[in-house]
């Protein structure tokens, strides 16, 4: 039995190798390089410093296929060949036969499972990692060949880009106009362009346009981050003055985060996002901008309390001055604070007066930064210019009129931000806390349990999906020898065709049972379809084994 062991083992790890090596360079050069090649400004040896990151992708994924084709091949051939019957003959017990392809089954399934889980993730971050350091010849193209680029979804800041010719330049032209010269940073002049951003609920935030633009692609940050240098344009921000740029520069920065993919991320990961979502790229963002409005919502109904009440509202700067805040109406509005004859008295970090602002109306407002800063703007009205009081000593009294004024980099009291804190990723996914929020930012809670929920979804569907086509090595290969044997599938065409079959039933089992997982209405059946086809499989090996395959 050793002797027969081996023999069949050797055979059948021949033709796996040989069928895993074609199947390997099919995919590889037909279909990864391919993609890659077609990119302009991608050089040969960007190519061929891709071939050692795809390899090991392409062979976890066509490994078992490639299995399969092998145990109905080398099983058809021995039952073609007379060589089971021999066995038969010496009393030899045809089902032990099977355990090369056990064998190969649990090293597919093992192989499939540490690359595919653990490693794989790696090479697919290193492919990002390219494309991040590649990103300004992959615009340029796109900017080429379709003539705007636009980013950005659903419940997100979006940006549009448009040219109409691009350009690369020189490193010795951008150190002559001083401009910064490193790796991870890369220009691109752009002739007539546009740039239009609009917020996640579609309304319009900015909009510039120019004759010359330098875009600056930085991708030694997180996310990365595209500045436009303007040059000759009009720069047009809603609820602000437009911009004629002429001589002078004025840059726009764009975040661009790395695409996230449940498919291509660590097992570890995944099962640690499934006990904490809210730790998810996919939610992470969007809870802190949740956090962050709940900050301002928090900051401006202690505004409206205190000014209501008589009372002061008191905010710092990062040089330690104090400003006073005192108003005779405060009324909150969705991205703002509106407040009605209001004075701003200003004191230096030493406690002693040096400024005061009067203003009709003052609109109060919070940068989405991760430390929300404060920003007043005090605007001009038909009953009453912006009136600045010099409290200095020695200074006149007289005031002096201006139409606006900007007061920023001012700081939430801390009072504000701790009670804001106690609201925290974890609470806002669960249903069960419940939070003093208004009616707005309750909607939006909703919304992001809706979303936490649906990515658990896909978390779940992932992981059994992952899991079980690593698993389903284990019954493919049985049912590929016993068709094998059963059709005396010897030749190439035969044992390709008797492979597809319990491939593609696997196959459409498994996704049927992730597509059942997603679905909000019967995610619970999904599990049990991708791992009861399973089980059906080998129900059904047994039973083929049994009745068409004569011991």
């Amino acid at each position: 039995m050793v002797t027969l062991h081996t023999y069949v083992l050797r055979e059948l790890l021949k033709t796996f190798g040989l069928a895993l090596a074609a199947l390997t360079v099919l995919f590889t050069m037909g279909g990864g390089l391919y993609n890659i090649v077609r990119y302009e400004g991608v050089s040969a040896g960007d190519v061929f410093g891709f071939v050692p990151i795809l390899i090991p992708i392409v062979v976890t994924l066509t490994m078992p296929m490639a299995a399969l084709f092998a145990t109905a091949m080398v099983y058809g051939r021995l039952a073609a060949d007379n060589e089971l019957l021999a066995c038969r003959a010496a009393g030899i017990n045809i089902h032990r036969l099977l355990l090369a392809a056990v064998l190969l089954s649990v090293f597919v399934a093992a192989f499939s499972l540490l690359f595919g889980s653990f490693i794989i993730p790696s090479f697919m971050q290193r492919i990002d990692s390219f494309t991040r350091s590649n990103i300004r010849d992959l615009v340029a193209q796109q900017l080429q060949q379709k003539g705007f680029v636009h980013r950005g979804r659903e419940g997100e800041d979006r940006y549009t880009f448009t040219a109409e010719k691009v350009d690369y330049v020189s490193d010795a032209a951008l150190r002559a106009k001083y401009f910064e010269v490193a790796d991870g940073l890369h220009y691109l002049l752009v002739t007539n362009p546009t740039f239009l951003q609009l917020n996640r609920n579609g309304d319009l935030v900015r909009f510039a346009a120019a004759r010359y633009v330098l875009c600056a692609f930085d991708t030694r940050v997180t996310p990365l981050e595209v500045t436009f240098h303007i040059r000759d344009g009009q720069d047009f921000e809603v609820g602000k003055r437009a911009l004629t740029i002429t001589d002078q520069e004025t840059r726009i920065t764009v975040p661009t985060p790395t695409p996230f993919r449940l498919t291509t991320t660590d097992l570890r990961l995944l099962l640690r996002w499934r006990r904490a979502p809210w730790e998810s790229p996919r939610l992470a963002d969007e809870l802190q901008r949740f956090l962050i409005d709940v900050t301002r919502a928090r900051f401006y109904e202690h505004c409206v309390v205190r000014l209501q009440a008589g009372e002061a509202v008191q905010l710092h700067d990062d040089y330690g001055q104090a400003y006073t805040l005192t108003a005779a109406r405060a009324q909150a509005g969705r991205d703002s604070l509106t407040l009605t004859r209001g004075r701003v008295a200003v004191r230096g970090a030493d406690g002693q007066p040096r400024l005061a602002y009067e203003a009709h109306r003052i609109d109060v407002s919070t940068l989405p930064l991760p430390d929300p800063l404060v920003e007043l703007r005090l605007v001009q009205s038909p009953e009453q210019d912006v009136l600045e009081y010099d409290l200095r000593p020695g200074q006149p009294a007289a005031a002096r009129r201006k139409e606006t004024l900007n007061l920023d980099r001012l700081h939430i009291p801390p009072e504000v931000v701790q009670d804001a804190q106690r609201v925290t990723a974890a609470a806002v996914l669960d249903p069960d806390v419940d939070l003093p929020l208004d009616q707005a930012l309750g909607d939006r809670r909703i919304g992001l349990q809706k979303s936490a929920q649906q990515l658990l979804r896909k978390i779940v569907g992932t992981i059994n999906f992952r899991l079980s086509y690593c698993s389903s090595a284990l019954v493919t290969l049985l049912m590929g020898a016993a068709l094998g044997i059963i059709f005396r599938g010897s030749r190439a065409l035969a044992a390709f065709g008797l492979a597809l079959i319990p491939f593609f039933v696997v196959l459409i089992l498994l996704v049927l049972g992730r597509q059942l997982t997603e679905d909000p209405h019967i995610s619970p059946i999904g599990p049990f379809v991708t791992w009861g086809g399973l089980v059906l499989m080998l129900l059904a090996d047994g039973m083929i084994l049994r009745l068409g395959v004569r011991r």
